[in-house]
């Protein structure tokens, strides 16, 4: 995908109808005062979700409707690469869709433009969650002080590496800094490591911008001021320091090789060819699990390199859509119930975000399950319990804006331009400043 021009920004701008859509939800008749569907449409939902492991979405549909024999779910699924232009067009033709996976950089177009509603106007459980869930998850559900979902998962963005590896080199701890990754990068390349440093990039890939921020906080820093101001125009910002340490690693050092997905680069660290990676925390149990992995347990979490050891943290989570609403009460109800069941407490527990923690590793944001001996348990099995708790203590959220999605669908290829070596850091550093600006004026006036 090529660098997108003003006029395809503006268009694309213009089609999503930032300013109109909202206006146009602010105004439209209640929900309940809009003509019901029948009793069977009403309970009948359409969910929407990116193809991570859809058997197991579907078995916790199948347990849902077991309980809930009155409410029917319909399963879409498609690729994480697309899932933001497919659900943008779904929403733009009014396909149907009441329930649907979303994230914090998606969550302000959508919101803005109308397309999902806040919970807490229609739930008054809505709120009682937000001690019960980690502040940086809760700040990825909010936007204009209301919150739009409760977690499907949450997790970190973390460095890991090749403990076995770092020891057989006379490494005796894992870096601490940018600086000491690349000295102990430098040092394994001399011992026959071609690359020791595996980085997961494409340009359609949604979290290549989510890593890049993970590493920026490590050493401190933020994407954006609180105006919304692109701070990597500043040469000595950590974002602007992180962008230069990656082209340099990859151009300079040749430390540095890329993989275009997480499964790809989970093979690769596990044929001793690479000895660190920054990707999603729960990449960390893929790493060390014994029945897929030659080298499990050979892998570890490091706090993220930098002056602070601070790193992204997210929540993916779920949405429930004005085409639901506009269905009427029945729809309504059929989507709390089901986004409780999903996200929340049932009975004292929470299933879902459990079993996906168990079986899958994935992080979660309900508070109660840190605690959980059965989350413990399985945790211990990949990672440094203690460890992964400090690293979660030092996640934070990005500070987001509507234009973020689009902004990072043009930011990618311009970093991918950097590291082939085709433009330089400062280049691609202004030319994104160049495509935000330009975004933030269309929005903002």
């Amino acid at each position: 995908m090529g660098v997108l021009t003003s006029k395809h920004l503006g268009h694309r701008l213009n089609r999503r109808g930032f300013v109109g859509a909202a206006a146009g939800a602010a105004v439209a008749a209640p929900a309940f005062l809009r003509s019901p569907q029948s009793a069977l449409a009403a309970t009948q939902l359409d969910f929407t979700v990116w193809n991570y492991a859809v058997d197991i979405v579907q078995d916790n549909i199948n347990r849902f409707q077991e309980i809930n024999p009155e409410i029917t779910v319909q399963l879409s699924d498609f690729g994480w690469p697309i899932f933001h232009e497919t659900m943008v067009n779904r929403f733009i033709s009014k396909t149907p869709t009441d329930v649907s996976y979303n994230g914090g950089n998606w969550l302000n177009e959508f919101a803005a433009a109308g397309w999902v509603v806040p919970l807490d106007e229609y739930f008054d459980w809505a709120n009682t969650y937000q001690d019960k869930v980690l502040p940086f998850a809760w700040q990825d559900m909010t936007f204009n002080d209301n919150v739009y979902g409760l977690p499907y998962y949450a997790d970190t963005i973390t460095f890991m590496y090749n403990a076995q590896a770092l020891e057989d080199a006379g490494i005796s701890a894992p870096p601490q800094t940018w600086e000491e990754v690349t000295e102990q990068s430098l040092q394994l390349k001399e011992g026959g490591m071609e690359h020791p440093f595996v980085y997961e990039f494409t340009n359609t890939l949604p979290n290549v911008s989510e890593a890049f921020a993970s590493m920026v906080f490590g050493r401190g820093g933020e994407l954006i001021d609180e105006e919304r101001n692109p701070l990597w125009t500043d040469p000595e910002s950590p974002a602007a320091q992180q962008l230069h340490w990656l082209v340099e690693a990859k151009n300079e050092h040749d430390i540095l090789t890329v993989m275009d997905h997480e499964t790809t680069i989970t093979k690769a660290m596990n044929t001793g060819q690479h000895a660190f990676t920054v990707m999603f925390n729960y990449n960390l149990a893929a790493l060390n699990n014994a029945a897929t992995s030659p080298l499990a347990g050979q892998f570890a979490l490091a706090l993220m390199p930098g002056e602070t050891h601070e790193c992204y943290g997210f929540a993916k989570f779920y949405n429930m859509t004005q085409m639901a609403v506009d269905r009427g009460p029945e729809v309504i109800d059929a989507v709390g119930n089901f986004i409780q069941y999903f996200a929340g407490e049932v009975d004292g527990s929470y299933p879902v975000a459990k079993r996906w923690a168990v079986e899958q590793g994935l992080g979660f944001a309900q508070i109660p399950l840190l605690d959980d001996p059965d989350v413990i348990e399985a945790y211990s099995a990949w990672v440094d319990v203690p460890l992964w708790r400090e690293q979660l203590e030092l996640a934070r959220a990005r500070r987001q804006a509507i234009w973020y999605g689009i902004w990072s669908e043009s930011f990618h290829p311009l970093l991918g331009q950097a590291l082939n070596g085709e433009i330089t850091a400062d280049e691609c550093l202004q030319q994104a400043a160049d495509t935000w600006n330009e975004l933030k004026a269309s929005v903002e006036g």
